[in-house]
């Protein structure tokens, strides 16, 4: 018995080991069990055991995969292509790897991150657009369909464990509370551990966190940038993963926010780059230019194609306008310099454990070209003025210089540094376009399997490539069937044998649109069609028809920067690739065609109704899942329990001071603060005179607007009396701060307002607050 049990075992764990149990290949996941093939009688004596359990083991000498992807880091910003931050580490990797120059991302983060996860283009997955305004078309409805699995899912049903660390922007916002569903967040596409944040950007210093799908409390102590903090996690990961289960291959999928806003950095590396960006974009770009020519990140003949006319030229600013530009600069570098070191970090653990001779790296700097989205004048509080109008003069700016990159600013440089950071291309983010918006750099690393270290591959490369690379890598196949749902092919290709034999010539065709900008890449051409809207405009100018766009096309074959518009000598080549291009959007639900960049395209995710309750001094929900507050008076009724009759706290608090209120005590009076922006001018407090006493206590805030971002009216009552009252100039449209919450007894992330108590924790209890709302809803346009 012994001995057929024992061949049983070693038949079975070799199948496990290599491939399905009777089946040519892993097309079917997940992988069963073989079927029971013992004895069973009344008594174990009688009985013939089969085999036991055994999980899934990953094929024989599957290496780890670790993919990074970047946040707004344009094609040239770092000194691995040429760019003027010094980032070592990525310099190493791309010694011992290889470089891509033609390598493609969507033109904005949700879109992209939804096509290295899924290996098909974004629309195919319902990600057309930014997570945050799902409408309600196939290409935009923010859910990946069954019928395409991510990566994740299919390595860890194939054997590998699987880790994310970073941001995850692809849940819909109806769906980002503690009732979920998950379905959408990491955990839910196929990652074991997750740790990072669920949104668009978050603040470096203060940000809400997730482990899991569980909101983490702040850290207390001095404040940490969070790059560090992944750095940290994901390493401490490493080291349990691999103590529980030394030879499970991993794969970890690690994406910082940084870049995106808010550019916030340590002072000493800021203190690094001063005077380094004295000379301006337009020498900037230039200088670039040139190191790019010389280390062959760009091919000999490659021209620098123009400043926009939309963006200043550097020698127009004023002696204000530069200094407050430089210091950005300054602060951008020094993020993407503290980024490098953390990944670095990260990297030397791998090769200090032994594992870095067995692990595939790919590297993505940038899930879009470098963002220009706050205009020419940059902002320090990017969400107020995207979202709230928030209006910043020079001399706001220059007062807040020696703050830049700490907690207090949410900053992002002017149009014209991130026009630079895209040398020698042209524009920016949100251009699908234009291959400033499109085109990343990207490093492939595995040692051993580099045919020319250092080399630079030309070869066309996607994001949707990453997927079917990872699995060539793991000698998996693509799985025909996941969780019972029939897969749909790949949009993508494996890029593994360019490690080997780049081919620059190789056939491809690709489309790309991104709110109305739309390209076509086949074969060397691209085909442009713009709307003439700018990063940081809603719509397009009124002259553009959008029945009848205008076509560029350009040879990228000779013009690596698409500086040379050939429509008019190849009218058959466009006609051709309008019909490719057409085609592909019916194909992979692009259409309708949305122009706008605003939240007037998507459907609204506030809370409409009338009445909500709060039970409890322990709640964080997001802000965009809290009620609409837009243009609404309402009533608030607070009942407190309170430790002593001095109690501090937030009751109520939403946003963040660079848009958000509270209602709090301070010291045992009652006060509203509220925060249109960070400028003195902008902020309102309301405080009554007497303290609340210990013990149980109500208070009421009433809350009179009149109307969509006007002035309102405040009263805080005691018993019916009346103990302080106010009026607040104007009101913003939505609370800023992506990732921010509606907090009840604390002030989590990006507090309001400063609290005598950590975090703004009450001293004592919230145990419920009651808001009604006077008047119907007002949508944001």
């Amino acid at each position: 018995m012994a001995t057929r049990l024992q061949a049983a075992i070693a038949a079975a764990m070799l199948a496990i080991g290599s491939n399905t149990f009777g089946e040519p290949s892993r097309s079917v996941l997940p992988i069963p069990q073989p079927p029971f093939d013992g004895v069973i009688k009344d008594l174990v004596s009688q009985s013939t055991p089969a085999m036991p359990y055994q999980p899934v083991r990953a094929p024989a000498g599957a290496p780890n995969l670790f993919v990074f992807m970047a946040d707004d880091v344009g094609f040239s910003m770092s000194s691995a292509f040429g760019g003027p931050v010094p980032t070592p580490n990525f310099d190493q990797l791309a010694a011992a790897g290889q470089r891509y120059n033609r390598f493609h991302t969507t033109a904005i983060c949700s879109p992209s991150r939804a096509a290295l996860l899924t290996g098909r283009n974004h629309h195919h997955v319902g990600q057309g657009f930014l997570a945050d305004l799902p409408g309600d078309y196939p290409g935009y409805d923010d859910h990946f369909p069954p019928s395409t699995a991510t990566i994740a899912q299919t390595l860890r049903l194939n054997g590998y464990n699987t880790a994310m660390f970073g941001k995850h922007h692809n849940v819909p916002p109806s769906e980002l509370t503690a009732a979920g569903p998950f379905d959408m967040w990491p955990t839910g596409l196929g990652f074991e551990y997750f740790f990072g944040f669920v949104s668009g950007d978050m603040h470096q210093w203060q940000p809400n966190l997730v482990r899991g799908i569980t909101l983490l409390p702040d850290a207390d102590g001095p404040l940490q940038l969070l790059d560090r903090r992944l750095a940290d996690d994901a390493i401490t990961w490493l080291h349990n993963q691999k103590a529980a289960a030394p030879d499970k291959p991993f794969f970890i999928y690690y994406a910082p926010g940084s870049l995106h806003a808010p550019h916030q950095a340590p002072a000493d590396y800021i203190a690094r780059f001063k005077g380094k960006f004295d000379q301006g974009w337009d020498k900037m770009r230039e200088e670039t230019y040139r190191r790019q020519l010389a280390s062959g990140i760009i091919p000999a003949g490659t021209k620098l194609t123009p400043r926009p006319d939309e963006i200043p030229a550097w020698s127009s600013l004023s002696p204000a306008q530069r200094a407050y530009a430089e210091r950005s600069m300054e602060l951008a570098a020094a993020m993407l310099t503290y980024q490098d070191e953390q990944l670095g970090r990260v990297l030397n653990e791998l090769a200090r454990m032994g594992l870095r001779d067995n692990t595939l790296i790919i590297a993505v700097q940038g899930d879009n070209g470098a963002s220009a989205e706050v205009g020419p004048d940059g902002s320090i509080n990017e969400i107020g003025k995207l979202s709230n109008g928030i209006k910043e003069d020079d001399a706001w700016r220059a007062a807040n210089i020696d703050k830049l990159g700490g907690p207090e600013t949410y900053e992002t440089y002017p149009a014209g540094w991130a026009w630079a950071m895209d040398t020698p291309l042209r524009w920016t983010k949100q251009y699908a376009s234009m291959l400033g918006g499109i085109r990343n750099g990207m490093i492939m690393s595995w040692p051993g399997h580099v045919a020319h270290p250092n080399g630079i591959c030309a070869q066309f490369g996607h994001l949707i490539d990453i997927a079917p690379t990872l699995l060539d890598a793991a000698h998996l196949p693509a799985p025909e069937v996941v969780n019972g749902a029939k897969q749909e092919p790949y949009d993508g290709e494996s890029l593994l044998p360019s490690l080997t034999a780049c081919e620059p010539d190789k056939p491809r065709t690709q489309y790309f649109e991104m709110v109305g900008k739309v390209g076509l890449y086949r074969n060397g051409w691209f085909l442009s069609g713009d709307d003439g809207r700018t990063p940081w405009q809603q719509t397009p100018p009124p002259a553009f028809n959008p029945a009848a766009p205008t076509w560029a096309l350009y040879d990228l074959r000779a013009d690596f920067s698409q500086s040379d518009d050939v429509s008019a000598a190849h009218p058959d080549q466009i006609a051709s690739m309008l019909s490719a291009w057409h085609e592909l959007a019916v194909r992979y639900n692009v259409l309708p065609i949305d122009h706008r960049f605003s939240v007037g395209r998507g459907r609204n995710n506030f809370s409409t109704a009338k009445q909500f309750d709060y039970w409890g001094g322990d709640i964080s929900i997001p802000a965009v899942r809290g009620p609409l507050f837009i243009g609404r008076s309402f009533t608030m009724d607070a009942a407190l329990r309170l430790d002593n009759a001095h109690a501090s706290g937030a009751i109520f608090a939403i946003g963040s001071r660079f848009g958000g209120w509270s209602f709090y005590l301070d010291r045992g009076r009652p006060s509203l603060t509220y925060a249109l922006s960070t400028r003195p001018e902008d902020i309102t407090r309301v405080s009554a005179r007497q303290a609340m006493p210990a013990g149980p206590g109500k208070l009421r805030l009433k809350f009179n607007t009149q109307g969509m971002g006007q002035g309102a009216d405040v009263q805080i009552e005691r018993d019916g009396v009346v103990i302080a009252s106010g009026h607040i100039p104007r009101t913003f449209i939505i609370a800023s701060g992506a990732g921010e919450m509606l907090d009840i007894g604390r002030d989590t992330g990006v507090p309001v307002t400063e609290y005598r108590t950590p975090h703004g924790r009450i001293e004592g209890d919230v145990e419920h607050v009651s808001l009604s709302f006077e008047s119907p809803p007002q949508a944001p346009h």
